[in-house]
Formats: C-alpha cells, sequence, structure tokens
C-alpha cells in the first residue's frame, strides 16, 4: 500500500459501535430499533447486525435474558416487587446443601424466586455418587455444550401484606400449572421443609 491509499484508508469513517449482549451460552446479540405496524417505535436484538443498530440503550430499557438464554429488551420496571438480595442468597444456600440439585438453577422472575430443574442435563440418570465426582467445572463447561433447558419446578412468592413467603410446585395433571400455596413463612423455615424434595419422588406427594 503506497502512502496515498495508506493515509485515503486512516481517514475512512470508523465502524459504528453497538451495543451488544453475550448470553450465559457464548452468544451475542445486537441491539436494533424499529417499528411496529402502528408506527410505534420498538427495540428488539438480533445474532447478526442489520439496519437501524443502536450504540446505547435507550433510557428506561434493559437487556434481559431468560433462564434459557433468551435474550429480549424490556422495559424496566421500577414498581415492581424487589427480592432482596440475601433472600436469593437463602436460597442458593440451601440448594448447596443437596447435590441432587447441583444441575439445578434459581432466578428471580417477575418478582418471585422459582427454581428450575434441567430437562436435557448430561447427568440425568445417573447415581448421585457418580454425580459427586465430576467437578463444578466440569459441569458447568457440559451446561455451556449442552445448552442445557430449564423448566421451573418450585417457587417462593413474596407476601403482600406480611413478611415472607408462600411456596408453590409445579403440577403436571390436565393442564398443570402452579399449585396452591402448599404454606406460607420466612424463606428460614421453609427451605429445609421444602426445597430437597425438589428432584425427587417425594416432591409429586407434596400437597
Amino acid at each position: 500500500m503506497d502512502h496515498r491509499n495508506r493515509q485515503q484508508s486512516e481517514n475512512l469513517p470508523s465502524e459504528p459501535e453497538i451495543a451488544t449482549y453475550t448470553n450465559r451460552m457464548g452468544d451475542t446479540y445486537y441491539l436494533h430499533e424499529g417499528r411496529t405496524k402502528t408506527g410505534k417505535v420498538r427495540y428488539f436484538v438480533a445474532k447478526t447486525p442489520r439496519e437501524n443498530t443502536l450504540s446505547t440503550m435507550p433510557r428506561g430499557f434493559e437487556f434481559s435474558e431468560s433462564i434459557n438464554g433468551v435474550v429480549s429488551v424490556r422495559r424496566i420496571n421500577v414498581s415492581g416487587t424487589r427480592i432482596p438480595e440475601r433472600d436469593v442468597d437463602l436460597v442458593h444456600a440451601e440448594m448447596a446443601r443437596h447435590h441432587h440439585l447441583c444441575e439445578h438453577r434459581i432466578d428471580v422472575v417477575k418478582g418471585e424466586i422459582i427454581v428450575f430443574e434441567p430437562t436435557n442435563s448430561p447427568f440425568s440418570g445417573l447415581p448421585e455418587e457418580m454425580v459427586r465426582i465430576f467437578p463444578m467445572g466440569t459441569l458447568r463447561s457440559l451446561r455451556m455444550k449442552r445448552r442445557i433447558r430449564y423448566s421451573p419446578v418450585m417457587k417462593f412468592v413474596p407476601l403482600q401484606k406480611h413478611n415472607g413467603y408462600s411456596v408453590h410446585r409445579m403440577t403436571y395433571r390436565g393442564k398443570g400449572g402452579w399449585s396452591w400455596p402448599l404454606a406460607s413463612g420466612s424463606l428460614h423455615e421453609l427451605l429445609p421443609r421444602f426445597l430437597h424434595h425438589v428432584g425427587t419422588d417425594e416432591f409429586f406427594e407434596l400437597l
């Protein structure tokens, strides 16, 4: 490249920056602006840059990632129920006490603490003694490779008028869905009473 060509290339405008989000499986999504059929502005993500990319997230919006790695753009809910981090930590700590729950996950969704179970784990059906020999790094690596999907099985819902939570389990008869509250109280009371049943036959007997 001669001096003139090099100078021209240096003067070319650089590629505009695009706001991106990388999910837990390593997939990168690019932020875009579009229009609905009625002409209303909407924001969305795509795995490849298209027209109308954005360099920054508009005020009042944020990236959101579901438990299964689906990325979207949502409006920030400033008035919604906020779960204290200490409560989420309590659920994590109780789950860590039970090795058969090592592949389960916890997420806060719409102001509720939800426990998810893997539906295609590489460890499904293995005896607990065999699962114990796998280091956590291996578990995380396999989770990434297999793109494990998760389904909700239990949730803890904040009580509106009192401190504490109600606990519900997923049901599978008929149309399925969440059960009526199994019990109410503090997480200190509910977690050791109910969480260890997840992933066992006793789970289906909880009433």
